[in-house]
């Protein structure tokens, strides 16, 4: 019984966790508290076993603390220099298309950039565009 409730907490937490850094950090190691294997965890997150080692060691000498203070070292977009203008831009006339999006942000920046790298920049930033 308490192995099949642990399975569906598990499959709760892959679901709505796995995608925040932060959340999954602190899953881990509640998990790890309380004795599920690094190989487990692996396969549920897709976290790899030096990151679990690093969670662990942190754990350990109670530095927990620098594991979600470390940001990460995203790059950056061009794009992201001139955000407030091209989403003043499409919110005062929405693109019809990820083809007119292109278009209009190479007229406002100057960059060009593939339909593809258009349609993930405007998705973190929930502006939905016709395909």
């Amino acid at each position: 019984m308490a192995v099949q409730h642990m399975e569906n907490v598990l499959r709760l937490l892959t679901k709505v966790l796995s995608k925040d850094r932060y959340a999954r950090i602190i899953i881990c190691l509640v998990l790890m508290e309380f004795g599920i294997s690094n190989s487990e965890i692996h396969k549920r997150f897709g976290t790899s076993y030096s990151a679990l080692r690093k969670y662990k060691s942190a754990l350990a000498d109670g530095s927990i603390n620098q594991l979600v203070e470390f940001k990460g070292t995203r790059t950056k977009s061009a794009l992201d220099d001139y955000e407030d203008a091209i989403m003043e831009d499409f919110n005062a006339a929405p693109p019809k298309t990820l083809r007119d999006a292109q278009k209009r942000i190479l007229k406002l920046t100057g960059l060009h950039r593939s339909l593809h790298r258009i349609r993930v920049w405007l998705k973190k930033r929930a502006c939905e565009v016709a395909q």
